[in-house]
C-alpha cells in the first residue's frame, strides 16, 4: 500500500468550494479502495498554534497548515521561516511515495521544490481545477470588463491588470515555470482545460484527462406526476458563477405570467457588495417566487437537488468539472448550464440537460419558458442522463501516483 498526501488550499469546513469538496472526496475514495493510505492537508489563515503551523481539522480527520504570509500575485509562499519548516518536518515524517496537490494558492509554488528535495523520489502530481497558473484574475480567464480570455500573454495580462506591466507577467511565469518543471504529471478534469494549459506551454506528455470522482448516486424514487416547475442554484454566490443572469431570466418569466419557484443554495460570505446591491431589486421584484437558503454542507447538495426538478447553472467563466453537474447526476436532475468551455463538454459527454448561450439572460429565460411548459423535456432530459465510467475508475490515478 501506497502512502499518498493530498494538499488543497483551504478545507471545505472552512470554504465548500468544488476543488476542497473535490480533494476530500478523492482521499475518502482512495481510502475506501484500500490499495492507497490517503491523507489531506489543507492551508487554512487560522492563526498557526504556538511553535508550530500545524493543527487538526474539526473532526480530527485532517490536517490543517495555517499561514496567510502569501504573495496573490506570484502564487509564492513568503512565510519560508515558518511555513515551509514547518511543512519540511511535516513532510519528512509522513513520508508519502506521492504527493497530490489541488492547488498552489495559499501553499506556494515554492512548496514543489520543497517536496522535490525532502523526498526526491516521491511522485508530484498537481490537478488542474481551475486556470489560477495562468491567470492573476482570480483564475478565471475573464477580463475587468467581463469579456472571456482565450489566452494569457504578458501583454494583454497587464492591460487586464491596472498596476501591473508585461514584465512583471514574463517575471511571474518564469518563477511559475521553475517549480512547475519539477512536477511529474498534471491532471486536467476537461479536455479544454488540457488544451487551454497545453498552449500555455506545460507538456503534453505530461497532461493527462482525468474527471473528477464521482458522487454517490441516490438511490432510486417514486416520482409524482407534476407540474416540473422548480428550479435550483447552487453553488457560491459569487459573480462568476452567474446568478445575476438567472434572475434577470426569472423576471422575465414572472412578467409573462409563468408559475415557478427558484430555490438558491449558496453561502454568500464572499460576495462583493457591488453584486449584492446588483442582485438586491431583482430579489425583490421576484418576490415570493425566489427563496435564498443559504450555504450547504457537501454531503447535503445531491439530497437538497432532490427538492427541484431543473437545476440552473449560468455561470459566466469558462468552468472545468463543475461538481454541482456531477451532484446533479447522482440526484437524477436535468440542468440547465452555459454553453461555455469546460461545463459545456461535461454536459455534452453526459447527456446532462439543456445548453444555453453564457450571459445571455433572454436566451435563458425563452429555455426555461419551454422547460416549463412542456413536461415532457423534463422527462426526456432525465432519462438521458448517463454517468462518465472514467468518474469511478481510480486505477489511472494509480498509476500515476506510481502504485500499479
Amino acid at each position: 500500500m501506497i502512502r499518498v498526501l493530498h494538499l488543497v488550499h483551504n478545507h471545505p469546513d472552512a470554504h465548500p468550494g468544488g476543488t476542497e469538496i473535490q480533494a476530500q472526496r478523492l482521499v475518502r475514495a482512495l481510502n475506501a479502495e484500500g490499495r492507497v493510505e490517503a491523507h489531506l492537508a489543507a492551508a487554512t489563515r487560522q492563526p498557526p498554534h504556538p511553535g508550530t503551523i500545524l493543527r487538526r481539522s474539526r473532526g480530527g480527520r485532517d490536517t490543517l497548515l495555517a499561514g496567510g504570509a502569501f504573495d496573490r500575485f506570484l502564487l509564492s509562499q513568503r512565510d519560508r521561516r515558518h511555513f515551509l519548516t514547518d511543512f519540511t518536518r511535516f513532510l519528512a515524517l509522513l513520508n508519502p511515495q506521492a504527493v497530490h496537490l489541488h492547488h498552489l494558492y495559499d501553499l506556494g509554488a515554492e512548496i514543489v521544490a520543497v517536496i522535490r528535495r525532502t523526498l526526491p523520489d516521491a511522485r508530484i502530481i498537481l490537478s488542474l481545477h481551475d486556470f489560477h497558473l495562468p491567470c492573476h484574475r482570480d483564475g478565471l480567464m475573464v477580463t475587468g470588463e467581463g469579456a472571456l480570455c482565450e489566452t494569457a500573454q504578458p501583454k494583454a495580462c497587464a492591460a487586464c491588470c491596472p498596476g501591473l506591466s508585461a514584465a512583471d507577467f514574463q517575471r511571474r511565469r518564469l518563477f511559475l515555470s521553475a517549480h512547475l518543471d519539477l512536477v511529474d504529471g498534471f491532471i486536467a478534469p476537461s479536455l479544454f482545460a488540457l488544451e487551454r494549459y497545453a498552449a500555455w506551454g506545460l507538456p503534453r506528455r505530461k497532461l493527462h484527462h482525468l474527471p473528477n470522482i464521482a458522487p454517490d448516486d441516490l438511490p432510486p424514487e417514486t416520482l409524482q406526476d407534476r407540474r416540473r416547475d422548480r428550479l435550483g442554484y447552487f453553488g457560491n454566490l459569487l459573480p462568476h458563477k452567474g446568478l445575476v443572469v438567472l434572475l434577470r431570466a426569472c423576471v422575465a418569466l414572472k412578467r409573462a405570467g409563468q408559475r415557478f419557484s427558484l430555490s438558491v443554495h449558496g453561502d454568500d460570505r464572499h460576495m462583493p457588495d457591488s453584486y449584492r446591491q446588483e442582485i438586491a431589486p431583482l430579489l425583490a421584484e421576484l418576490g415570493e417566487a425566489v427563496t435564498l437558503h443559504g450555504g450547504y454542507a457537501p454531503e447535503q447538495a445531491s439530497h437538497l437537488m432532490r427538492d427541484m426538478d431543473w437545476g440552473v447553472a449560468p455561470s459566466v467563466w469558462w468552468e472545468n468539472d463543475p461538481l454541482v453537474l456531477q451532484e446533479a447526476l447522482a440526484a437524477r436532475r436535468p440542468v440547465i448550464a452555459s454553453d461555455i468551455g469546460g461545463m459545456a463538454e461535461v454536459m455534452r459527454r453526459q447527456s446532462l440537460g439543456l445548453l444555453v448561450p453564457v450571459s445571455d439572460a433572454d436566451a435563458l429565460a425563452e429555455i426555461l419558458a419551454r422547460c416549463l411548459g412542456e413536461p415532457v423535456l423534463w422527462t426526456d432530459c432525465r432519462a438521458a442522463m448517463k454517468p462518465d465510467p472514467a468518474q469511478h475508475d481510480l486505477v489511472p490515478l494509480l498509476r500515476l501516483y506510481g502504485g500499479v
